[in-house]
């Protein structure tokens, strides 16, 4: 059985009508008083939503001596559409009298007895097409009127046009050519991120692309000094960089140039290492008469080989520390092997297996650096109780006495993960918390259910790190500052951490802020 239409309320069928994209408004009694206007009509008017429940004349005063509302009353009265386009309409907007075209319909609303109750007004604004349409015609005509004295010149032109058309033909194909090669070359330079620049040997002055002043933090002339550039060249490099743009200006030379320097930028102090390649020209004279070529930014890889040459020094001392402290224990025990009773053995046996466990550690990193890179990393996910795993992982710090530690949180919960890596990575943090917060009598552990995952975090109350080092935490190599106490690593271990963590599909973070601890926290899918 059909189910009886329910009749929409006056508000609902406004509401419905204020999502019209023309412009919409209802007017109700003969003088005409606004029921509904949407935004679209209000602002046709020029006016805001005041409006509302006033008369049309009152509101836009503007009307009086213009057809529009005797138009509507006459509506009113007979209950006939009255429908209009391309009618002008003289309105303030903006606080000016200005004339707008519109294509619109008055529409009676009737009652059951055919009697109007109320005014459906819908308007489009179509200034713009009137004007471009009274353009055209205007156009229209003004071509005709040329067309005549066209006719002649065309004529005329038409011999010197077929003879044109051999030269444009082949203009043309030079043109398409030469676009090509420009779209080409712009590719390539904008794909390899380059600098580009062209010196006029005579003047010292030169051009760039936007990149090279950005980099030189140089205002955007057409045409800059050299001097103005190498300013922002360290000294000891700008040496470097004189001596080679002078030996590529010498004919000699063939004209070739390549340098690396570095560049601090006078906008934000920071520091770009780029490699410079050009080429001179030299006219018949021996002269020469053209100097340009790219600037490739080569940062990372300066960056990187600076990381892996103090990779390199701090592994061979954190290696040379253990083993040299191994070798003297192994000597001495091997004077006194012989000698009954010795109570000095014990310590040096475990002097020695602390020596070797170090160096067992060191080479597990460099391993499972190894491991990451090439993918061979692999997890071995089994379920387990993580609180067990965190209380396993503190018994070591917990027994030195130093610091008390607390653990909370979801004590029960059980994850399904590599038992082996997840430990790494809370050993790591808990370690780091130890040795960079030594001062720290709490380290606090907690295990919290979030979203569907299970977060993990550990809080010292140490100094904190500075908020511009943490993004590089988790980075390869990288050693944070330890406020003044010694520390050893490789910084290597959040690094894996972050990796062991990735791989399981969490994320890792931390959060500190500078004198009021840190807390590094890891997430895990349950």
């Amino acid at each position: 059985m059909d189910q009886p239409v329910q009749p929409l309320s006056n508000d609902t069928l406004l509401q419905v009508l204020a999502l019209s994209k023309d412009a919409t408004a209802v007017y109700v009694s003969e003088d005409i008083y606004i029921r509904f206007a949407n935004d679209a009509m209000i602002n046709f008017w020029g006016k805001d939503r005041s409006v509302i429940g006033k008369t049309l004349e009152d509101a836009v005063p503007e009307l009086e001596g213009q057809p529009f509302i005797d138009l509507l009353k006459n509506v009113w009265r007979t209950g006939q559409t009255y429908v209009a386009e391309n009618t002008p309409a003289n309105l303030v907007v903006n606080g000016e009298l200005q004339t707008f075209y519109f294509d619109f319909e008055y529409r009676a609303i009737l009652d059951e007895q055919g009697k109007t109750y109320c005014l459906l007004h819908t308007a489009r604004d179509v200034t713009s097409q009137y004007f471009g349409l009274l353009r055209e015609q205007n156009l229209s005509a003004a071509l005709s009127a040329s067309n005549a004295d066209l006719m002649n010149t065309n004529q005329e032109l038409a011999a010197l046009t077929s003879e044109l058309m051999q030269s444009n033909e082949l203009l043309s194909t030079v043109n398409d050519n030469l676009t090509t090669s420009e779209r080409q070359l712009q590719f390539t330079i904008d794909a390899a991120e380059l600098a580009t620049w062209d010196l006029d040997p005579n003047t010292f002055r030169f051009t760039g692309n936007d990149r090279l002043k950005s980099w030189f933090g140089l205002a955007a002339d057409d045409e800059i000094e050299l001097e103005r550039a190498t300013n922002q060249i360290p000294v000891a490099d700008r040496k470097k960089v004189d001596a080679a743009i002078a030996e590529a200006l010498r004919y000699e030379s063939g004209g070739n140039y390549d340098v690396e320097y570095a560049i601090i930028n006078p906008v934000d102090s920071k520091t770009r290492y780029v490699r410079a390649k050009g080429k001179a020209e030299f006219n018949a004279n021996k002269q020469p008469t053209r100097f340009s070529g790219i600037l490739q930014d080569v940062t990372v890889e300066k960056l990187e080989e600076q990381r892996k040459d103090d990779f390199i020094s701090i592994a061979s001392h954190e290696l040379k520390t253990p083993i040299t402290t191994l070798k003297a224990s192994l000597q001495l025990m091997d004077k006194i092997k012989n000698v009954p009773g010795q109570a000095m053995t014990p310590k040096l046996i475990m002097q020695s297996r602390k020596s070797v466990e170090r160096v067992s550690i060191l080479v597990d990193e460099l391993l499972n650096v190894a491991k990451l890179q090439h993918g061979e990393l692999n997890l071995n996910k089994t379920p387990f109780v993580l609180s067990q795993l965190l209380n396993a992982a503190c018994n070591p710090i917990a027994i030195m006495g130093k610091h008390k530690i607390s653990i909370s949180g979801e004590l029960e919960l059980e994850v399904n993960a590599d038992e082996h890596r997840i430990d790494q990575v809370i050993t790591n943090l808990l370690n780091n918390a130890v040795k960079y917060a030594p001062d720290s009598e709490v380290i606090s552990l907690s295990i919290d259910l979030i979203d569907g995952m299970v977060k993990v975090s550990v809080t010292d109350t140490g100094p904190g790190i500075p908020k511009e080092k943490i993004p590089h935490l988790f980075d390869r190599y990288y050693r944070v500052d330890s406020a003044g106490y010694q520390v050893s690593g490789l910084g290597l271990g959040l690094y894996i951490s972050s990796e062991i963590v990735k791989r399981h599909g969490g994320t890792i973070h931390a959060d500190s802020e500078l004198g009021k601890g840190t807390t590094f926290w890891f997430t895990l899918p349950l």
